[in-house]
């Protein structure tokens, strides 16, 4: 023992004083030493506290049980430790992290407790807020939340578990993909808002169709799935063709009758194929056949629909035509920080001026973009024709904060992208944490994760910001918030759509902020139209906005008289961010 025992003592009583609350009690319970720091978070003065029991502190929070496990454990002699919410002498709550140590006499008799607590009730709130939000999260992630009907997510885990059924039972099912005609063409023409009301109509109508044997899902886009088990094909054939009847009655949009007509296709378990994979291939193919016999069809597939494949082939083939004769561009959409004075962003986004079909956007050559040669090629003209692009924009002196690029799944599987990367930058003199790259919930799936992680923390290391795209639509989860570098989470415009007459969609967009801010994260929202969305999105504390309300996607050589005419944002009181966004990681512009 040194000589200065008595004064390092004092130290430690002193430290631990300030920031432990620090009791002890008789074995009856009865309070014979409270320091300062337990008046303080109690509201209880010392005279109050000493004499008192312990139980004037019970909130009703813990069970008989929880007190009875404790006390087993302090009179046997040993230490408990856990965690304790307490009522303060003005009835609030509060939580303590509890240490209780058991003290025994020289008879070897238990004498009396000294307990150790240290405050978390700031931690402890930040948790339970963070668990209501995911809450609110999880009850959408099968659902769609334009439509209200199951998404792909749902649709997947339903098929697979009912062709399990069948192939254990020996019953039949059918599958049918139903397609939208020209649905591309109802949105650019009408406005979104007319293209939404068409999809909700579509799916109130299959909804009537739903039972115990009859499940109806949207897909995504303008895609929706019938799963009929249990029927014989013949009247599951029936049903889907009674299904395109009732959508071909007119909607009604603003008081105007609008027309619309579907193509279905059709595939059967065990006819066709008993798995989930081979059996939506087939009803594919069908679908896609349907489409080129001039839609408006409902088509059972058939071998004989090798030629829908063979026409997917031609498609490969203009695409590569295409990139060979410089059909593809890029144009860009601004995304407006909402911090005032901060330059507007941009997000990339591919185009095709095809020599029949005109100007055309990745929508409509989506099943060509499934082929990973052709997913390679585009990902690396995108990356190239975006960097080069930003360069000229910094030498044309126009203020651009970040530029996003979307990345393919090629470029993620790609052992040859992250090097590609940042040559390109190297070659065109640009700062990687100028950049961004946004990545979709869907490319998650079926993937090694540790290969994704490792890849995407290449380019967060260099201060590339990462973006999850299409937060919410039901593929990640949050652990996946966590486990991969994320910096920023984009709102998918589904759930901003009807943010203003919605509350279950208000409810969601507020718990994803939350989420988001709660981690470290900065907000994006995508889609917005209006003035009002965009007032409303920035009282929930939005960090960046982008949609149609600011500009739409335009060419490079337009971009600098776009962005000068674009409104400012709306005068409203913005949230302040969270004080976990303070620990997030700020590069860049």
């Amino acid at each position: 023992m040194t000589k200065n025992h008595p004064n390092t003592l004092h130290l430690i009583s002193d430290a631990l004083n300030n920031a432990a609350i620090v009791a002890r009690t008789d074995v009856r319970g009865t309070i014979t030493f409270a320091n300062s720091k337990f008046c303080e978070i109690s509201g209880y003065s010392e005279e109050e506290l000493i004499g008192a029991n312990h139980r004037i502190l019970r909130s009703g929070v813990h069970d008989k049980a929880f007190f009875r496990d404790m006390y087993r454990v302090i009179t046997q002699g040993g230490i408990w430790h856990g965690e304790i919410c307490n009522r303060r002498k003005n009835g609030n709550f509060y939580w303590v992290d509890t240490t209780i140590v058991p003290h025994f006499d020289d008879a070897g008799r238990l004498a009396s407790y000294t307990a150790v607590r240290f405050d978390i009730t700031g931690r402890k709130q930040a948790e339970s807020e963070l668990l209501a939000n995911r809450t609110e999260l999880e009850k959408a992630v099968n659902i769609d939340g334009l439509t209200g009907l199951p998404n792909r997510r749902c649709f997947q885990e339903h098929l697979e578990g009912r062709l399990r059924l069948a192939s254990s039972s020996g019953s039949s099912l059918c599958l049918a993909l139903l397609d939208i005609d020209a649905f591309k063409e109802i949105n650019d023409t009408f406005g979104h808002d007319t293209g939404d009301q068409l999809l909700k109509t579509v799916a109130s109508r299959l909804r009537t169709l739903a039972g115990d044997t009859v499940f109806i899902a949207r897909l995504g886009g303008d895609e929706f799935a019938i799963v009929i088990d249990g029927m014989p094909a013949e009247e599951a054939g029936k049903l889907v063709h009674a299904a395109q009847e009732a959508l071909r009655a007119p909607f009604s949009i603003n008081d105007r009758q609008r027309h619309s007509t579907t193509s279905i296709g059709i595939a059967l378990c065990p006819e066709h194929a008993s798995d989930t994979e081979s059996l939506f291939k087939m009803a594919d193919i069908a679908l896609y056949y349907a489409k080129g016999m001039g839609r408006d069809r409902c088509e059972r597939f058939h071998s004989a629909f090798k030629d829908a494949i063979d026409r997917r082939g031609e498609l490969l083939g203009e695409i590569e035509t295409g990139l060979g004769e410089g059909q593809f561009s890029l144009s860009y959409q601004p995304i407006v920080d909402a911090r005032p004075g901060r330059p507007v962003s941009l997000e990339a986004l591919l185009r095709w001026q095809h020599p029949h079909l005109g100007l055309i956007s990745p929508e409509r050559f989506a099943e060509g973009m499934r082929d990973p040669a052709i997913q390679a090629e585009i990902g690396f003209y995108v990356l190239k024709r975006a960097l080069t692009d930003y360069a000229a924009m910094n030498r044309q002196g126009m203020a651009i904060g970040r530029v996003a690029i979307n990345l393919t799944n090629a470029d993620l599987r790609s052992e040859t992208f992250i090097d590609r990367f940042f040559e390109l930058c190297k070659t065109l003199e640009l700062d990687p944490s100028h950049l961004c790259v946004e990545v979709t919930e869907g490319m998650f799936l079926g993937r090694n994760l540790t290969q994704v992680r490792n890849r995407l923390k290449c380019l967060h290391d260099a201060g590339v910001e990462i973006a999850l795209d299409d937060f919410g639509t039901g593929y990640a989860s949050l652990t996946h918030l966590r486990q991969l570098p994320f910096d920023r989470l984009k709102i998918d415009r589904s759930f901003i759509t009807n943010i203003m007459k919605s509350p279950e969609d208000l409810a969601i967009v507020r718990g994803m902020v939350g989420i988001a801010h709660n981690l470290g994260k900065t907000v994006t929202a995508e889609g917005v139209e209006t003035l009002d969305q965009a007032k409303l999105l920035l009282r929930l504390g939005c960090d960046h906005l982008q949609g149609w309300y600011f500009a739409k996607a335009t060419a490079p050589e337009l971009l600098q008289q776009v962005v000068a005419s674009m409104p400012g944002l709306p005068p409203v009181g913005i949230a302040k961010p969270r004080a976990a966004r303070s620990q997030a990681r700020h590069t860049g512009p």
